[in-house]
């Protein structure tokens, strides 16, 4: 029993120091309710912070964050509400080689359907769709624009959730601001190519798994998530592949029957 908390503590370790850089695309956290029935209501807050050296080897402190909310207003209905941040400030910033400071914003709605059978382990499949908008700010800044769709199947228990889910983004950038850097820049980041085509004039495809574990207490739960993106369409710029965070899930519904059943 001791080595699964070392192993488990081990893991809680590497993923709030896995680190990353600046990039223009970076897949935020999947919002997965694993509904059962109508009247559930989640919250989950999630994150990680790192400050070690990335894949450029520039020195800095990285951090995402993640907040989720999600509720079912009637059976097999779920409506998810996300907002995700991700920011990186270096020790030594050089605008002439990118290394400068990193910050986007996402926040995206969604709604879909869900069908759960089983009794204390409950089998759930569901089916989300959603829409969000957010802001990149760094050597450029510009707008993002997503569409998603995101299938999922999971099971949820008093004491234990795993989920993986399956999400497609479309992205579509806009308001784009070069902050006076020169073409010959844009050209290096592959913001712009040789006939002159940029950033914001086409749009993205990604694939997106993730795989999802909570553990704890009916209503209480940490949350480990591994989110990775996999281009479709071509992206020539930097992007992240991968996100990883740990979080607190809150089970409304399971904590007022904790209380009425104390009562």
């Amino acid at each position: 029993m001791q080595q699964k908390y070392i192993l488990f503590f081990s893991l809680i370790t590497l993923i709030i120091c896995s680190s990353c850089n600046r990039y223009y695309y970076k897949p935020n956290g999947v919002n997965t309710p694993l509904f059962t029935d109508a009247g559930q209501a989640h919250l989950n807050v999630a994150g990680s912070i790192g400050g070690n050296s990335g894949d450029y080897d520039y020195e800095g402190t990285r951090y995402v964050f993640d907040l989720q909310a999600s509720v079912s207003p009637v059976k097999h209905l779920g409506i998810i509400a996300n907002y995700s941040t991700y920011g990186y400030t270096p020790d030594n910033p050089d605008a002439t080689n990118g290394n400068v400071d990193g910050k986007a914003h996402l926040l995206e709605f969604g709604v879909g359907g869900y069908y759960a059978k089983g009794n204390k382990f409950k089998m759930v499949t569901d089916c989300y769709v959603g829409y969000g908008t957010g802001q990149i700010r760094s050597d450029v800044d510009m707008r993002i624009n997503r569409f998603f769709i995101q299938p999922g199947i999971g099971v949820r228990s008093p004491a234990f959730d795993a989920a993986f889910n399956l999400r497609f983004v479309s992205a579509k950038y806009s308001h784009f601001n070069a902050k006076g850097m020169t073409n010959d820049y844009l050209m290096q980041q592959n913001l712009i190519n040789s006939s002159g085509r940029r950033i914001d004039n086409t749009n993205y495809a990604f694939v997106e798994p993730s795989f999802t574990v909570r553990t704890g207490y009916k209503f209480l739960k940490v949350q480990l998530q591994m989110v990775f993106a996999q281009e479709i369409t071509s992206v020539p710029w930097d992007y992240n592949p991968s996100r990883y965070t740990v979080g607190l899930y809150f089970s409304l519904e399971d904590a007022i029957a904790e209380a009425m059943s104390g009562r």
